[in-house]
């Protein structure tokens, strides 16, 4: 039975003011929300600006510089090296043909080289004609047969194998002679105790290889045949990287030019240029490999040029451009890590002389990576505060949901953003942007980068600071997408910087191995002569550690993440151990 016409008319009035109501009180909590971020955000900027941290997007951007005297005002330098995805230097390098390149790992159609038969006896017996006998018990005796696989190899280096394979070697594989040892055992080894008895690391291969590089092959009851993957030579690296050397000369040319403003928009953070990463590694590893083939060749002056093209070039890709991104702070260290590496092995080959090793100290010198880090942790937050500020809250979830490769933008997911983002108060984005701002507000205090002093305590701190930051809550449900990996950010950096520092030091200890015969007793006898001033460790400021081995080397190591000194024992990360020279 239906109600009568006045009573239709009240329960669609009673609906009508219901729906009223409620439409006013949404209407009133909107705006009671974005009122309170709008003034949170607003009392939020004056308290930083009393306190002398600027959340100025516009303060950040660089002023422009002339074409004529800008690095990047130099055509190929803007598309070799800026943007993000495979293209730019690597298209050059990966035009190049290189019929010598053995694959990036070790397969069963990797080519493999013998260089070494390994005779099975026991103790007493005559070893066979040509062969060199060495007792298995003999604590001597792995070192003597690592001397015997070295000579019969040649030299060798780690290579980049992303460009040129496993690694180098000075020799074609023609002239290798394989070696011939006699092992004398009370029992026979197992191919796992021989592969321990002849390391991989006696070839100064990658370590990163899937597989071993030094391979046992069965070849008769008590024999073995020891191979190895066929190694790129230095005459087939220098070949195919010859031809990039107009290349490398246009690049030595545009940096002497004064500025450096990569070109593009810098009004929004989310499209300001930055730096190429894997044009960046490319050109450096390529450049690596160079020097490693003038290492091997004797060549130190050659191989000192081909580095400070690496070291030069950080400058005005990655260390000049403001405003500093993560990116650009990451790639710094990584690119400066992989040149002191590269100066290691010049150390390990003894390849270098006096004139080069007083320029490459001059260049260490000036090496701060920590710099660029802290930076990259000021200005950040301004951006980002900055894109949630000015960026409507549709196009915000979209550019989230884009960010992540593995989620799918279809049709449903853009319905879900769209109405997310009707409903999101635009107070709430705004109280995000305080919780961030908040957050780095004392982000200066856990880096000292002119003293060269990291706080490991205070950042470890600040990341569980962050890691409680609930991602449920309104005014912190954004937060998480715009707060990087801190820790390991500064782990990587503090790593990659104390290994620059001790490169410094290796550089100045070889001067005096050449100018004394051996290494000093302690890093005192470097000063003044050999370096002014001995650094001090990132972690906790003290002395690097030093001793001078029995074996004519030395030990060098800084204290590591944990702030305990270990003995120099390494760790399986960053954050363990001691940070031990070499790599």
């Amino acid at each position: 039975m239906n109600p009568p016409p006045a009573n239709r008319w009240r329960i669609l009035r009673r609906c009508l003011v219901g729906g009223a109501v409620c439409l006013t009180l949404i209407g009133l909590f909107y705006t009671e929300e974005n009122w309170r971020g709008r003034r949170a955000l607003d009392e939020c900027k004056r308290d930083l600006a009393s306190r002398g941290i600027n959340m100025d997007w516009a303060q950040c951007i660089p002023a422009p510089v002339p074409t004529d005297q800008n690095f990047f005002g130099v055509p190929q330098m803007q598309s070799w090296f800026v943007g993000r995805g495979p293209e730019g230097w690597n298209d050059l390098s990966r035009g190049l043909s290189a019929p010598f390149y053995p694959g990036a790992s070790i397969d069963s159609n990797t080519p493999r080289l013998l260089v070494a038969e390994v005779a099975i006896g026991l103790p007493g017996t005559a070893a066979p004609a040509g062969a060199v006998a060495l007792r298995w018990d003999d604590r001597a005796a792995p070192a003597q047969a690592a001397a015997l696989l070295t000579n019969a190899i040649g030299p060798t280096a780690r290579a980049p194998r992303s460009l040129i394979g496993v690694g180098l070697m000075l020799r074609r594989p023609a002239e290798v002679q394989p070696a011939r040892i006699f092992l004398q055992c009370q029992k026979a080894p197992t191919e796992k105790e021989l592969e321990e008895f002849l390391p991989d690391s006696i070839l100064h291969a990658d370590p990163g290889l899937p597989e071993r590089v030094l391979k046992f092959e069965p070849h008769g009851e008590g024999a073995y045949h020891v191979t190895m993957p066929v190694f790129a030579t230095v005459a087939e690296c220098l070949s195919w990287s010859d031809g990039l050397a107009p290349q490398c000369a246009l690049i030595r040319q545009a940096m002497q030019r004064p500025h450096a403003r990569m070109q593009g928009s810098y009004d929004r953070p989310e499209n300001i240029p930055i730096p190429n990463f894997q044009s960046m590694r490319s050109l450096s590893q390529g450049l690596g490999a160079r020097a490693q083939c003038h290492f091997l060749l004797g060549q130190p002056e050659e191989a000192l040029r081909d580095l400070t093209v690496i070291n030069d070039l950080c400058r005005p890709v990655l260390e000049e451009n403001q405003p500093m991104t993560l990116v650009s702070a990451m790639i710094d260290g990584a690119v400066r890590g992989l040149y002191a590496s590269q100066i290691a092995d010049g150390l390990r080959l003894h390849a270098w002389r006096e004139p080069q090793l007083a320029a490459l100290e001059e260049q260490l010198k000036s090496a701060n990576v920590l710099a660029p880090l802290q930076q990259s942790f000021q200005h950040e937050p301004v951006g980002d505060c900055r894109l949630l500020e000015t960026t409507p809250a549709t196009p915000l979830l979209r550019l989230f949901a884009q960010s992540y490769p593995s989620v799918k933008i279809n049709g449903w997911r853009e319905l879900k953003v769209s109405v997310q983002g009707a409903l999101l108060p635009r107070g709430w984005i705004y109280q995000n942007s305080v919780t961030i701002a908040e957050l780095f507000a004392d982000i200066r205090g856990l880096f000292d980068s002119a003293n060269q002093l990291v706080f490991p305590e205070k950042i470890e701190e600040f990341a569980k600071r962050a890691n409680a930051i609930s991602p449920w809550a309104p005014y912190s449900c954004l937060v998480p997408l715009f707060t990087p990996n801190v820790l390991k950010a500064s782990q990587t950096t503090a790593h990659n910087q104390t290994l620059l520092q001790q490169a410094l030091i290796a550089c100045a200890l070889e001067r005096y191995r050449l100018a004394h015969g051996q290494y000093p007793e302690t890093l005192a006898a470097l000063s003044p002569q050999f370096l002014a001033e001995i650094p001090h460790d990132i972690i906790g400021g003290q002395p690097p550690h030093y001793r001078r081995a029995a074996d004519g080397t030395f030990v060098l190591y800084s204290i590591g993440w944990s702030g305990r000194d270990g003995g120099g024992l390494r760790g399986k990360s960053n954050a363990e151990g001691d940070w031990v020279w070499p790599e």
